[in-house]
């Protein structure tokens, strides 16, 4: 009724800023900030020096998932209002999301000393404190937020999932008890109980998880949380149709959440994107513009195909940095991409873009990527993943940056990534067989790489690499134009955090205990080894790989 009465508002005094106004308002009130942005927008061109609409259209533009958009008139109500908390959070959100946590944290550092106890602002801090690197200063705001509020377990748990990327498994283990103790039913605590030990949890921890997944009640957000983590748990003890039953059920209630994959676009996409980037639409080697620092390095390939392995492998090299799984890339792709796109990139003409706008990206991508960095180093490694649908953006901005594809055998990839809890808009990850055409689709527009992209690509196999890691790695380093050290091989011996789910594996010598982990699942398979294309699979040296392969047990 308020709206219909707003409306005939509108349209009695179609020119009247305050109508526009209070309609807007109303429409973002019932979360419909897309209708409501066209109006916000008119009234910040009339009223330009008005903090609250530029305020309230941010919003709406973050709300929206348009961050880089919203910075504009967030930035120009922080100048008009400096003092406003509000302004201030909705601006470091923005900032942080749109791929600016340097420009974030000194916002949420006002915050802090404004409402040093505001559990949010404590939370975002810490996580942007986590993405500049510097988890050791977000472990000790965290600690002292603990100390003052005990029964916060919410910062427990932020505390415990910081102490893991920083590698400290006592401190993540004491968090996420404190915050069980505080809630004895909470999925979230046992889950990262479960993820710390994994096959040697304790009896105690699985019969409590099992019995809460028992519970019909139980939501789908906890029922998959729990659901992932406890059959990697089965699987460390080998209780492999177990461990299945269970990551068919974390699925399945993902699945109820997220709903299906649009595969069709997912295709339709990549078709775009090839397209876009064939020998006519592309200058030759050698005379693209863009900035001409080498030292990018694009570590990409399916998840759990060993892209953290190897950027771990690499950054123990003493001329290398390791990044980290930047999202740098995918953030400027964004900013690229036309306002209101459902797609980014492939969506976006790179022809067209202006010298200006590349050379800030590239120096923007520089700033996070050389962050923490040593200033002599000569090679920063990005181990971003699904970087490998951006490496025509990632030759714009870098011509002389160098790519290493992780290649794995896919059945063993399937297997990780159904059993592994992503976020909540990887739907691929759901489906077995939605996995498989994931691989067909990256194996399709790496293969289209390597035959148009000036960027040298370097086809790394883990399982040669696991089964004879020095002469892969020499071949790895000689690629990158590095010179040879042992150490290289030594990467388990740093004490350098690991934002991945990958974090405990790569603290240990480079095994061939996960090389055939499929054959535990064969039997559940079907619908992967149906979609999976030839091309899908990596040719390794295989009759080293099968004779290491048979002497090998799976990994806990």
């Amino acid at each position: 009724l308020a709206l219909e009465q707003m409306q005939r508002a509108l349209a009695l005094a179609a020119e009247d800023p305050d109508i526009h106004f209070q309609y807007a308002c109303l429409l973002a009130h019932q979360g419909m900030n897309a209708q409501a942005l066209p109006h916000f927008q008119w009234v910040a061109q009339a009223r330009p020096d008005d903090p609250g609409v530029q305020h309230l259209l941010g919003l709406a533009l973050q709300r929206l998932g348009r961050n880089g958009e919203a910075l504009v008139p967030l930035r120009r109500a922080f100048a008009l209002a400096p003092a406003n908390p509000r302004v201030l959070q909705a601006l470091a959100e923005s900032e942080f999301h749109a791929g600016h946590p340097d420009d974030a944290w000194p916002l949420w550092e006002t915050l802090l000393r404004l409402h040093p106890d505001d559990h949010e602002v404590l939370q975002r801090g810490a996580e942007t404190l986590n993405r500049l690197g510097r988890s050791d200063q977000a472990l000790e705001l965290l600690r002292q937020a603990t100390g003052r509020q005990p029964q916060a377990r919410e910062l427990w748990m932020v505390m415990g999932q910081t102490a893991e990327d920083l590698g400290d498994r006592d401190v993540a283990r004491q968090a996420y008890t404190a915050a069980l103790a505080l809630a004895p039913d909470w999925a979230f605590p046992i889950s990262g109980l479960l993820a710390l030990d994994r096959g040697k949890a304790s009896d105690a921890l699985l019969e409590q998880a099992s019995d809460l997944l028992a519970r019909p009640e139980l939501d789908d957000r906890d029922r998959a949380l729990l659901g992932y983590e406890l059959g990697k748990a089965l699987d460390g003890r080998q209780r492999y149709p177990e461990a299945m039953a269970r990551w068919h059920d974390a699925n399945a209630a993902r699945r109820r959440m997220t709903g299906a994959p649009d595969l069709a676009e997912h295709d339709r996409q990549a078709d775009r994107l090839i397209a876009a980037t064939t020998p006519a639409r592309l200058p030759a080697p050698g005379r693209w513009p863009g900035n001409q620092d080498p030292r990018p390095v694009w570590v990409v390939g399916m998840p759990r195909s060993g892209t953290t392995l190897t950027e771990q492998l690499l950054a123990a090299h003493p001329g290398v940095h390791g990044c980290g799984e930047l999202p740098d890339l995918f953030l400027i792709g964004n900013r690229f991409a036309r306002p209101g796109s459902r797609t980014t990139w492939p969506e976006v003409d790179t022809a067209a873009l202006g010298d200006a706008e590349l050379e800030d990206a590239a120096w923007r991508y520089l700033r996070a990527a050389s962050r923490d960095a040593p200033a002599d180093a000569i090679g920063l490694v990005d181990k971003a993943p699904l970087n490998f649908f951006l490496l025509d953006l990632a030759a714009r901005l870098f011509p002389r940056s160098r790519v290493v594809w992780c290649r794995r055998d896919p059945r063993d990839i399937a297997v990780s990534v159904y059993g592994e809890n992503f976020a909540l808009q990887e739907r691929l990850s759901t489906d077995l067989a939605d996995i498989g055409r994931y691989i067909n689709l990256q194996t399709r527009l790496m293969r289209h790489w390597q035959a148009q992209s000036p960027l040298p690509v370097f086809e790394l196999c883990y399982e040669e690499l696991a089964v004879d890691p020095e002469p892969v790695a020499r071949r790895l380093l000689d690629f990158l134009g590095l010179d040879w050290t042992g150490s290289v091989l030594e990467f388990h011996r740093s004490e350098r955090g690991v934002q991945t789910p990958s974090r405990w594996q790569v603290k240990q010598p480079i095994h061939t205990r996960s090389i055939g982990r499929w054959r535990h699942y064969q039997d559940q398979l079907a619908p992967l080894l149906a979609t999976l294309d030839p091309d899908a699979y990596p040719r390794p040296a295989a009759a080293a790989v099968a004779s290491k392969d048979q002497a090998s047990t799976p990994s806990a």
